[in-house]
């Protein structure tokens, strides 16, 4: 599971940290080999809203095989 924050930094100009509403596109697979995407918001620290995102991404997407990129978005 890759996590890429390009676009933070494009539209930023530094890297995510802190603590505040972060905005997430987390692309997955399912077990059937459909791949979905779905834009989750969580608050805490990056790391923390991270983990909560792919948590609640899993929850609604269904049977997920895999998580294959989160994108921070700006």
């Amino acid at each position: 599971m890759r996590t890429n924050t390009e676009k933070y930094e494009a539209t930023h100009g530094r890297k995510p940290r802190g603590r505040g509403l972060w905005g997430f596109l987390i692309k997955g697979r399912s077990l059937s080999a459909c791949y979905w995407e779905e834009v989750v918001f969580q608050h805490g620290t990056l790391t923390e809203a991270r983990k909560l995102a792919v948590a609640e991404a899993k929850a609604t997407a269904g049977q997920v095989a895999e998580i294959i990129e989160i994108i921070v978005l700006p």
